[in-house]
């Protein structure tokens, strides 16, 4: 449902409490009284059998006898039929349900909770929520044992004891909320649509997330996304290791641990990860109060060298960098500090240092632009002001404005100090490694917030797969029964999505073998071939290297041996002969991909070979890719260093195996069947990408959409249409790609000006690249954009004639759209075909009303949405019309 009433949770202008008591130890009394200490400014309606008041208010005996229909209703307990009450308070108009505590009659049927709450489209947070607190709003509907001041963070827990202690960590380091909210067991209220809500929220500075699982994959993902464009997302996820369960699969399956999944969600939705309430907090901190910015240099000042060190340390450590002073910067700081004969980053300032000098070397250092921030270190000293020193550095930093992080290391002697900084949105901390981290974090969510806007490569070259080779194959293996797909079979599927590997030939006799070997050419490889068997090597059935007729011979003998003492009951179909390939300069990699019970398929890549679960070197992702993800994913692993060559080792052609990569994400999403694949090892060098040996596991798909186990969804390559102008030329309508960046800005310099300020209700000359992103990067879930491209007619590159753009909101009732269409291409019914194809689209979707604003001078566009069949409105002073379809 969205953010649909959720406003009525968390913004409520009136409440009711139904299982309210005046038992000061009761849950009921407990809600009444934080309510009341809040200052809610509202109605507060208790409902109660037993009590005609509570507190002073008046009691209601039940739902029914109350004067109207309170936006929000909490739940304190009730002992009766609960699903029972949920249906009167839907029937009776009911929007908002907040179960609070544990519920006395045990475990509730989420499932059938959820279709209530979607029936009568109300919303509720819990069961067995602690509450939700907004302090903006003098809300504090929870059992909390301690009050919540204001402040600009926003915290989502899911779970109760978590969320107590973060308020007790809070209160104790005078830490406020925008907004607090406990989600129990998230039946219908959960984190994305709390992110949705929050994510556009003007007080809300940042968003803290305690999580322990996620079940609505799509929409957290899409939620997640949209937030981190806006503001930082900081998540604290517990449950990092689980045991591998034991049984037959692959190497992908197995190095595919769920919390290296959870990284890999978190990073390509561009939050960023902590491991501990105090670093939660200190993120938080950080990326609400300071400026982001682009480098990552840090620049060091303590009154001590002791100080310095540690912090240095904690930098290296994190992978940070020191800012390198010039000569000239060096030589101010000297006059600042006479006694230091070789000053340098970290700045020692001495214990003696006065005041003064703390601010001397700011304006110094933060006019250099030798560093991107700047962190202050101060160990309490017989010598040193503590107060005075954070007081001209205060002074300096409102004039200067640069990036500055605090450390006062102590307790009494600096806690005014601390609170000056806090006082002026100046982040401090109580240690030098958590300041680092602090520096750090900002560091990290900027590197993210770039990743999200960074445009693509194009792919080399594009790939046309043969779909109906794979789809034969694939339906063939299951009418049969089969569970794994023989080599042969994973090879011509490789081969029908353009990746090069080995070619495989099958042999049933010595005889045969010998053979074949003297037709391909020595050296070769033999190999066991049996439905029984994943892991070949696992039980000797892989020979290297054999030169000759008679070793082929003695090879297969050996194997049928071997295989069988290890697996007696193990069907030798025949063996697989394969060309030995040269392998000098090459590398063993493995990429696959494998099932996550939360996020569906997961793409893994890294050191392969027989002993790659060992190493255990790999990193992943989630489809699908393009070439910057590809090339994101390569990099996270410790191999990559060897990818790019060293010593006499040329550099990998990396293309090619990002092209290996984006291939086997387009795999796993034409074919939902496919469960499990592993190509391993793929032998990687300067001259390609080469995929010797692969193994992929099946299974029958009954679901009607089997693209919802999908995280993300991919590009909808069913929706290209091929459309022809009035003149005669063709045109491609397309959804639009993060790729098409520099052809859209191309597209925007040819619009005329009248047109661009249709489109955009004023002036503009050219769009900044952060802008052009969000145009261009879409998540296809809640977006989405068609282009018309066609070859020009100058020198044929692809060029963009137009443009149509809508933006659903998270309730998918509304979408707004925007269209833009080259001026030189009027009266070609373009821009009516770009409109139909996205009313269309939206009406599939099940969204109820396409909307939008047009100019009122407009009137060549007014009038086509009329005949159409829009409904037009007058806004804002007659200036721009409004126009609405009901779809």
């Amino acid at each position: 449902m969205g953010i649909k009433n959720l406003d009525k949770m968390f913004a409520p202008t009136s409440i009711c409490v139904i299982g309210a008591t005046p038992k000061d130890d009761d849950t009921g009394y407990a809600v009444i009284r934080n309510l009341m200490l809040g200052g809610f400014n509202g109605p507060i309606m208790p409902i109660s059998q037993a009590a005609k008041s509570i507190a002073g208010i008046l009691c209601y005996p039940d739902f029914k006898s109350l004067p109207f229909v309170a936006d929000l209703t909490i739940i304190a307990c009730h002992k009766g039929a609960c699903l029972d009450l949920v249906v009167e308070l839907g029937e009776g108009g009911a929007k908002a349900v907040l179960f609070i505590g544990e519920q006395p009659h045990g475990k509730m049927d989420l499932k059938e909770l959820r279709n209530i709450a979607l029936k009568y489209k109300m919303r509720i947070l819990g069961p067995n929520s602690m509450g939700t607190i907004v302090p903006s709003r003098n809300l504090n509907a929870s059992t909390t044992h301690l009050p919540v001041n204001k402040g600009k963070i926003a915290f989502i827990s899911q779970s109760g004891s978590i969320a107590s202690s973060v308020i007790d960590w809070a209160h104790a380091h005078g830490v406020g909320f925008s907004h607090f909210v406990s989600l129990g067991e998230g039946c219908d209220v959960d984190i994305g649509a709390v992110l949705d809500y929050l994510g556009s929220d003007p007080f809300t500075r940042a968003i803290m997330i305690y999580m322990e699982t996620i079940e609505e994959r799509r929409n957290f993902m899409s939620a997640a996304r949209a937030s981190a464009r806006n503001k930082p997302i900081i998540v604290m996820k517990t449950g990092k290791y689980r045991e591998i369960e034991s049984g037959n699969h692959s190497h992908t399956r197995a190095m595919a641990g769920t919390d290296l999944v959870y990284e890999a969600v978190f990073e390509r939705a561009g939050m960023l990860r902590v491991n501990s309430i105090a670093e939660l907090f200190a993120a938080a901190e950080t990326l609400s109060t300071t400026r982001p910015f682009k480098g990552k240099r840090l620049g060091i000042v303590s009154n001590g060298g002791g100080l310095n060190m540690l912090a240095a340390d904690h930098l290296f450590d994190s992978k940070g960098e020191l800012g390198k002073l010039s000569e000239e910067t060096l030589t101010q700081i000297k006059k600042v500090l006479p006694h230091s004969s070789h000053p340098q980053n970290p700045v020692d300032l001495g214990l003696n240092a006065s005041a003064k000098q703390f601010a001397d070397i700011y304006d110094i250092l933060a006019k250099s632009k030798e560093v991107d921030c700047l962190l202050y270190l101060f160990a309490p000293s017989m010598h040193g002001d503590s107060d005075e020193c954070a007081k001209a550095l205060v002074a300096a930093h409102k004039k200067a404005k640069f990036n500055l992080i605090t450390c006062w290391v102590g307790d009494q002697t600096v806690a005014n100090a601390r609170a000056l900084f806090e006082q002026n949105d100046i982040p401090t901390y109580s240690s030098p490694r958590m300041a680092v981290s602090g520096f750090m974090h900002i560091v990290e969510y900027k590197k993210n917030q770039l990743s999200l806007m960074e445009v693509p490569e194009r792919v080399p070259a594009e790939t046309k797969p043969a779909r109906s080779v794979v789809r034969t194959i694939i339906d063939a293996a299951l009418d049969e029964g089969r569970d794994w797909l023989i080599e042969q079979e994973t090879k011509s599927i490789l081969k029908a999505y353009g990746i090069e590997s080995v070619a495989p030939y099958v042999v049933k006799t010595a005889e045969e073998a010998k053979e074949k070997a003297r037709e391909i050419g020595f050296p070769v490889v033999v190999k066991v071939l049996s439905k029984d068997i994943v892991h070949k090597s696992d039980v000797g059935g892989v020979v290297l290297s054999l030169q000759t007729e008679e070793r082929v011979e003695q090879a297969i003998k050996d194997i049928t041996e071997r295989v069988l003492s290890f697996q007696p009951d193990a069907v030798i179909d025949g063996f697989i002969l394969q060309k030995m390939h040269d392998r000098q300069h090459t590398q063993e990699l493995i990429a696959g991909m494998s099932h996550d019970p939360v996020f569906g398929p997961v793409l893994l890549f890294g050191q392969g070979g027989t002993a790659t679960e060992l190493i255990a070197d790999r990193a992943l992702a989630l489809p699908p890719l393009n070439m910057r993800l590809a090339k994101d994913l390569i990099a996270r692993t410790n191999i990559s260093k060897l990818l790019d060559g060293y010593r006499d080792s040329p550099a990998v052609d990396m293309d090619a195996l990002c092209h290996l990569l984006i291939e086997l994400s387009e795999i796993c999403i034409d074919f939902p069947e496919i469960q499990e694949m592993d190509i391993n090892p793929i032998f990687s060098s300067h001259k390609g990408a080469l995929a010797v040996d692969s193994r992929m596991r099946i299974k029958r798909i009954t679901h009607k959409f089997p693209n919802r186990r999908l995280t993300i969804r991919p590009y909808p390559a069913e929706l290209e249409e091929q459309f022809t102008l009035r003149n005669g030329r063709k045109v491609l309508i397309r959804p639009i790609k993060p790729e098409d960046e520099p052809a859209h800005n191309e597209f925007v310099s040819k619009v005329s000006p009248e047109d661009i300020r249709f489109r955009f209700f004023g002036s503009v000359r050219e769009l900044p690249h952060s802008e052009m992103a969000r145009l261009t990067q879409l998540d296809y879930d809640r977006e989405m954009a068609f282009i018309a491209q066609a070859p020009s007619e100058e020198d044929g590159h692809m060029e963009t004639l137009g443009v149509v753009r809508t933006g659903t909101d998270p309730n998918n009732e509304n979408a707004e759209y925007a269209i833009l269409v080259r001026s030189d291409l009027k009266g070609q019914k373009l821009g009516w075909k770009l409109l139909n194809k996205m009313i269309d689209y939206c009406r599939s979707r099940g969204t109820l009303y396409f909307t939008g604003q047009i100019l009122r001078e407009n009137r060549t566009m007014i009038e086509m949405v009329k005949a159409m069949g829009f409904e037009t409105k007058a806004v804002i002073e007659d200036d721009i019309v409004e126009v609405k379809l009901k779809l």
